[in-house]
């Protein structure tokens, strides 16, 4: 008997929160799964039934419950026994907002504890059970609205490097004078902001924007797909193995069912890989 797919919905925040929350995603899967997971954007997770595993370099080996991901630049793995997950991706800006410094977190995995406002055993609990997906989002939704609400203002010129990261400049003194800033002051602020030096940052860009297309692009040849700031497919080429530790040969060899089922559900829901849009908000009057 052929395995059944997992399932993957996913929804979008209250408006409020979009410039914040890229989106609420529910997982189940029947059975075993093991998958890829792409470098994202800070993640908060939690495993409602079965067993979970997110294994990445330096990431601890057990499995992770009611954990808070951070800003990732390469592949991971995801090992389930079955069971349900569910979980919302932070963006830059809601990240410096809750958590603070993004620099801290690359690449790694912290326990969530009671960070926003609730313990995070309670608020686990609150989001199993018999709840279905839209009391979840309305959950996540006044929960969410209510932390931010407390928290400072977004800071203005972090709001501008954002914004000018949007644009996705072309090198690093584009990014500069996009942000309004020098280049020696734009690396401190993508270290806290994004996590990463503005060269990484826009490269990790250009290729997160190029594998959006190419993930699900039916009828369409690589070449089609690559974003123009690729030379050519060796170019890309190169930085598919830098991100992802394998060729996009291997890639697309791989099965890469979670991931199937995530960008259908993306794609349904309006939201994709790209950083481009929504716009963020602009910074409170001082």
């Amino acid at each position: 008997m052929t395995a059944l797919p997992p399932s993957v919905r996913v929804y979008r925040p209250a408006s409020l929160l979009e410039s914040y929350v890229t989106f609420y995603y529910f997982v189940d899967a029947i059975g075993p799964l093991t998958d890829f997971l792409y470098p994202e954007w800070g993640n908060v997770r939690f495993v409602i039934s079965g067993e979970w595993r997110l294994a990445m370099p330096d990431y601890p080996s057990d499995s992770h419950t009611n954990d808070i991901f951070g800003p990732t630049d390469r592949c991971g793995t995801v090992h389930a026994s079955g069971g349900h997950m569910i979980g919302f991706g932070v963006t830059p800006l809601g990240w410096h907002r809750l958590f603070g410094d993004a620099s801290a977190m690359v690449n790694g995995v912290r326990p969530l504890a009671d960070e926003l406002g609730v313990p995070a055993s309670a608020l686990g609990a609150a989001l199993g059970g018999d709840a279905d997906d839209a009391a979840v989002v309305s959950r996540f939704d006044a929960l969410l609205s209510s932390v931010f609400a407390a928290r400072p203002a977004d800071d203005a010129v972090a709001v501008a490097v954002d914004a000018a990261l949007r644009q996705r400049p072309g090198d690093v003194p584009a990014f500069a004078a996009a942000a309004g800033v020098s280049v020696r002051t734009l690396h401190r602020l993508c270290l806290r902001v994004f996590g990463f030096p503005p060269k990484r940052l826009l490269r990790r860009q250009r290729f997160l924007d190029t594998l959006g297309l190419i993930r699900s692009a039916v009828g369409q040849s690589l070449s089609e797909a690559l974003d123009a700031d690729y030379t050519d497919q060796p170019h890309f080429y190169r930085d598919f193995r830098d991100f992802m530790g394998m060729s996009p040969r291997a890639y697309f060899k791989a099965g890469r069912v979670l991931m199937a089922q995530a960008a259908d559900a993306q794609r349904l829901a309006g939201v994709t890989l790209s950083f481009r849009l929504p716009s963020p908000p602009e910074p409170a009057a001082s």
